[in-house]
């Protein structure tokens, strides 16, 4: 009976976002707020102790089944399970949640936003959404939850919808994942025709053994979707942009749910990647590339939320290279990690930031330290787990993990080994910026702000984790089936002087004024190399110069083409193509011209609108009129009784 509490874990969420999204009962400003808490805090309290008695060995791998269905030679069983990476992800998903939600309480309500229910109800939608995919047992089930994030990411990414810039980002985030989440459908589609079946016990082994190449494109569409999803680079253009977003979206998205989703969907089908060496060695590039990629370009950023989306697109780079060196256990406990003290960097930083005037750039953090003391201590100890300081952090213990892992696997390992110890040192540069800006003096001497217990007290507690939790990734690796690397002490050595090596680097590019006017002047750096440029250069540009030269102004060039110029004789091969494409337009294409097949439907729909007004005829206020239409209904079910007794 355990595991059909399962079933409960996503329900408190998805009740809230029912509740807040109807809103039957005009819920004043208070009653939203404790409504989304209750909602968003709920999932921790049913997740929590199932977790722990896996964890614990208390009990076993669960399954509870949702619907079960048989067509033909296949088998559609969507159920949701619990495994030693589900219970991980969705504890981790679940607190992070938690603490975000509490944070918001505090950090909407100074906004001043109005509409706190769409806020609300949305914010509960995303993690319901989460919480499904992590602890999916079958594919469907799997990409619903995937897709549903997808969805809410949108609607909060253009939260302000007033604000032009928020709305173009939600699109562009939106366009841009649904590019790799076809990838992915396809992916999931093509190990169910290998399976028979949308089990993930069974896709996955099938996914393995399937014919070389049919399975290399399966490992490569999965591949393509989790990039997408985790903004690695190419599709990493959205992730900066989607900062338009209030803080608490950016805390929750970018921390522990919608990039990190990419990761866990790599950890989920790491045995499909790990078969297919090329894509094992093409996943290990692409995530070493994308971390030294988003560390170079959080380096140049003014902007404190633009320094952390790359560093996120970075750091979940670290996640996808550890999958392709075949250590997807050493990767979700860096997933863990990161979403602990990536979660505290946004939400100390809102808060200074709002202490500051509500501007997010680096500069206006000046004298942080003294206005809002918790919340930059807290921050400075996210900052320190981000770059990795050597055994005082979590985040060196699963960074180093990292690294070992990939010394360990081959010479392909060592370079990608290589490419994420730049990477390190760039992280320690750019992570302490911020910590350095927010404790010097300012120009003006700022008063010290009160800070909130809603908005310190889960800053307290990451920041607590982001220090202290590195004790657990040893253990977290072993219990999710990975092993611990143990590699030569040189390669710790030259970890902890990479961590040490960027914060020197941090402390000079803050305070040496020619390497502060450099980052300042490096624009190409700061806009990621400007891939949306090359973009609209390479792919956008000439396909709509293609489309305006095929279809000039009103489609003219049907009448130019094959024409000879004047004083020319005529081509007959020219007069022969066009002679048939226009046939075959009047064959093919003008018998559907207008769509009798849509007019058909439109007048249906027409009919049933004229139907139903005529129906609201019968609707007449008057008991004596119900009660003959019950009693006329009564009498003819009685007859048709007495008909079907007849032999």
């Amino acid at each position: 009976m355990l595991a059909y509490l399962l079933l409960l874990v996503p329900m408190p969420s998805l009740g809230g976002f029912l509740l807040l999204a109807l809103d039957p009962y005009r819920l004043d400003r208070r009653a939203v707020q404790a409504a989304g808490l209750a909602a968003g805090c709920a999932p921790l309290l049913v997740i929590g102790p199932l977790a722990a008695l896996h964890l614990t060995g208390a009990i076993g791998d669960q399954v509870a089944p949702i619907f079960f269905i048989n067509v033909g030679n296949f088998e559609v069983a969507l159920a949701m399970g619990l495994d030693a990476v589900s219970a991980v992800a969705a504890l981790t998903v679940a607190f992070v949640a938690a603490c975000v939600m509490i944070y918001a309480l505090d950090y909407m309500s100074y906004a001043g936003t109005p509409d706190l229910r769409r806020f609300f109800a949305l914010m509960n939608l995303f993690v319901a959404g989460m919480l499904s995919m992590v602890l999916a047992a079958d594919s469907i089930t799997f990409f619903l939850g995937w897709e549903l994030m997808g969805l809410c990411s949108f609607f909060l990414i253009s939260y302000n919808m007033t604000s032009p810039r928020a709305f173009a980002a939600g699109q562009k985030a939106f366009l841009i994942t649904r590019i790799a989440d076809a990838a992915l459908l396809a992916g999931l589609l093509l190990l169910f025709l290998e399976a028979g079946s949308v089990r993930l016990t069974e896709l996955i082994p099938a996914g393995t053994v399937a014919e070389p190449v049919r399975g290399s494109i399966i490992a490569a569409l999965l591949l393509i979707g989790a990039l997408g999803k985790s903004a690695q680079v190419p599709f990493h253009t959205w992730l900066p942009t989607a900062m338009a977003g209030p803080t608490p979206v950016s805390a929750l998205l970018h921390s522990a749910t919608m990039v990190a989703a990419g990761a866990v969907l790599l950890a989920r089908f790491a045995p499909v990647i790990e078969a297919y060496p090329v894509v094992a060695g093409a996943t290990a590039v692409a995530g070493a590339t994308t971390a030294l990629f988003g560390a170079a370009s959080a380096v140049a950023q003014t902007d404190v939320k633009r320094l952390l989306a790359y560093s996120s697109i970075s750091q979940i780079g670290y996640m996808v290279a550890a999958v392709g060196v075949g250590a997807p256990a050493v990767a979700m406990a860096h997933f863990v990690v990161h979403a602990a003290f990536k979660s505290l960097l946004f939400m100390a930083a809102g808060v200074m930031s709002h202490a500051g005037g509500g501007s997010t750039t680096i500069d206006s953090l000046r004298g942080a330290a003294r206005a809002t003391p918790i919340a930059f201590i807290c921050y400075a100890a996210g900052a320190a787990s981000l770059a990795g300081l050597p055994f005082v952090t979590a985040g060196w213990w699963s960074k180093e993990a990292i690294l070992a892992s990939a010394v360990v696997s081959g010479p392909l390992g060592a370079a990608v080994w290589a490419v994420a110890l730049a990477a390190a040192v760039l992280t320690g540069v750019y992570a302490f910026r911020p910590v350095l800006v927010a404790a010097a003096t300012p120009a003006t001497p700022r008063r010290r702000c009160r800070e909130h217990p809603l908005a310190s007290g889960p800053l307290i507690v990451l920041a607590l984790l982001a220090l202290a939790g590195g004790l657990a990734v040893a253990p977290m690796t072993t219990l999710m089936g990975g092993h611990p690397p143990h590699p030569a002490h040189w390669v710790e050595i030259v970890g902890a002087v990479a961590a040490l090596a960027g914060l020197a680097g941090s402390v000079a590019v803050v305070f040496v004024p020619t390497l502060a006017a450099r980052v300042r002047g490096a624009r190409k750096l700061r806009a990621g190399l400007q891939f949306d440029a090359r973009y609209y250069a390479l792919l956008v540009r000439p396909y709509r110069r293609l489309v305006r030269r095929l279809s000039g102004r009103e489609g003219a060039w049907v009448d130019r083409l094959g024409r000879p110029p004047d004083g020319a004789t005529a081509d007959p091969v020219g007069q022969a193509t066009v002679a048939l494409g226009l046939w075959l337009r009047r064959v093919v294409l003008t018998p559907f011209s207008p769509d009798r097949m849509d007019i058909a439907w439109m007048r249906g729909a027409a009919g049933i609108g004229r139907a139903a007004e005529r129906g609201r005829n019968l609707q007449t206020g008057r008991v004596r009129d119900y009660a003959l239409a019950l009693a006329v209904g009564l009498a003819a079910l009685l007859i048709l009784g007495w008909g079907m007794t007849w032999r």
